[in-house]
C-alpha cells in the first residue's frame, strides 16, 4: 500500500488532514526542503503555494520517481540526509522521518544547518511516554505484526533537544493507522541572543521589574494552555468564551490569535484576563499570549485595575517578519486536492473495470495501480476510464 494519500490512490497517510495539523505558513517566495519526503504530497503544497524553489529528499527510489512524475516543477533527489548539501532553505521539513536516523541529534543538528536566517525547521514526531530524558524503544506495528523497533524521544529529551534553538509545540498530529505513538508537531527556529531592552523613564520601576522578572519560580501564563484547559474544562469559562475555543476543522490543532481575535471582537477581553490572573493565583505572572494590538492597552489597562504593577514588553521582530501570513486559508487547501484531481485523478475501480487486461497486470502484480497505467500509457493511448 502507497505512505501518501493522493486523489488518486489511498495511502497509510491521511496526507490531507496532516498537511492541515503542521500549520505551514504562506510560501510563496520562499525556499523549501522536505526530508524524507516520500512521493512528493508537501512539495506539491509548497509549489502549489508558489515556493520560490522546493527540494525533496528521499531514499526510496520508487517514491522518488513518482514524485518527479507528479511535480516536475519540484527538484527530488534520491538519497538520504547525508544528500542535504549545503543550500539553505526559509523552511524545512522533517516529518515523522527523524526515528530512521541513527543518530537524531546529528539529524537534527544538520537540519537547522540547512535554514537561512529567519527559517523555520517543522517537525513532527511520536513522542514516548516517561519522564527520564531519554529514546525509548518502540515496536512499530502494522496489521498486527511488528515492523521494526525504533527510538522515541520522551518529553524531556525533546525539550532537551531541542533546548539550544527556539521552538514553538504547535500541537498533536493527525493520528495514523499503525502509530506506535501520537504525533507531535514543533516550528523550531535558531536561537539568538536575547536583549530586554527596558527604556522607560528615571524612577519608572526599571529596577524593580528587573528584580521580579529574574525571579526562577514566576509562572508564565500561556494562551495555548489556557485555551487547552478551557476546552477540556479544567478551567471554568463562560459559554461565549467556549464557543470561540474550538480546533481547526479536521485537525487537533488550535489557532490561538483568531480565537484571541474573536474572543476581543465579541467583548471578552474583561473574562479573558480574568481567567490569566486567576491561573496565576493573582500573583507575579509573565503573560505568553497574542493579544491583537488595538486591544493591547485595554488588556493592560484591565489588568492595572486589578491591582498589577503592569510592564507591555513588544518585540522588535514582531514588525518584520519573514512569514506575512500565519497560513493559508483552508479554502487555498481544499483548492489544492482540487488541482491534483484534475490534473491525474481517475476512479481507480472504474478504470480496471473499464480495462480487463490492466486489472489482469494489477493483480498478477506487473503493474502497482490501474492509476499507474493510465499516467503512463492509458491517457496516450484513450483507453476507456469508466
Amino acid at each position: 500500500m502507497a505512505y501518501q494519500t493522493f486523489p488518486w490512490q489511498a495511502g497509510s497517510s491521511r496526507s490531507f488532514e496532516k498537511l492541515l495539523s503542521l500549520s505551514l505558513p504562506a510560501l510563496k517566495g520562499k525556499t523549501v526542503l522536505d526530508v524524507g519526503c516520500n512521493a512528493g504530497y508537501f512539495c506539491g503544497w509548497a509549489a502549489f503555494q508558489q515556493a520560490k524553489r522546493v527540494v525533496g529528499i528521499d531514499r526510496d527510489c520508487e517514491s522518488i520517481a513518482l514524485a518527479r512524475e507528479c511535480f516536475p516543477e519540484c527538484s527530488f533527489v534520491c538519497g538520504d540526509w547525508n544528500h542535504i548539501g549545503r543550500a539553505r532553505f526559509d523552511l524545512v521539513l522533517c516529518l515523522s522521518a527523524i526515528h530512521y536516523a541513527e543518530d537524531q541529534q546529528a539529524l537534527l543538528a544538520a537540519l537547522m544547518n540547512s535554514l537561512t536566517p529567519g527559517g523555520m525547521l517543522v517537525l513532527e514526531l511520536g513522542i514516548a511516554p516517561g519522564d527520564e530524558d531519554a529514546f525509548v524503544a518502540v515496536d512499530r506495528n502494522m496489521n498486527a505484526h511488528t515492523v521494526d523497533t525504533r527510538l522515541f524521544p520522551t518529553w524531556a529529551k525533546i525539550h532537551a533537544l531541542l533546548s539550544r534553538h527556539a521552538f514553538k509545540y504547535m500541537g498533536e498530529s493527525v493520528r495514523q493507522a499503525g502509530d506506535p505513538l501520537p504525533r507531535h508537531v514543533f516550528h523550531v527556529h535558531r536561537r539568538r541572543p536575547l536583549a530586554v531592552l527596558l527604556m522607560d523613564r528615571h524612577y519608572s520601576g526599571k529596577s524593580s521589574v528587573v528584580q521580579q522578572i529574574m525571579k526562577p519560580d514566576i509562572p508564565v501564563i500561556k494562551g495555548e494552555k489556557v485555551y487547552e484547559d478551557i476546552m477540556n474544562g479544567a478551567v471554568d469559562a463562560s459559554g461565549a468564551i467556549k464557543t470561540h475555543v474550538r480546533h481547526v476543522e479536521n485537525t487537533r490543532h488550535m489557532i490561538p490569535p483568531i480565537i484571541t481575535s474573536n474572543i476581543c471582537d465579541a467583548g471578552l477581553l474583561p473574562e479573558l484576563a480574568d481567567i490569566c490572573m486567576a491561573a496565576a493565583r493573582r500573583g507575579d505572572f509573565i503573560l505568553d499570549h497574542y493579544i491583537p494590538p488595538q486591544y493591547r492597552e485595554q488588556m493592560c489597562e484591565i489588568i492595572d485595575k486589578a491591582g498589577f504593577f503592569v510592564v507591555a514588553l513588544s518585540l522588535f521582530d514582531a514588525y518584520k517578519p519573514l512569514w506575512t501570513k500565519i497560513r493559508p486559508a483552508y479554502s487555498e487547501y481544499e483548492a489544492y486536492t482540487a488541482c491534483l484531481s484534475g490534473k491525474y485523478a481517475i476512479d481507480e475501480a472504474d478504470y480496471l473495470s473499464a480495462n480487463p487486461d490492466v486489472a489482469q497486470a494489477v493483480a498478477e502484480g506487473r503493474m502497482p495501480s490501474g492509476h499507474w497505467h493510465y499516467r503512463h500509457f492509458g491517457k496516450r493511448e484513450k483507453r476507456k476510464t469508466r
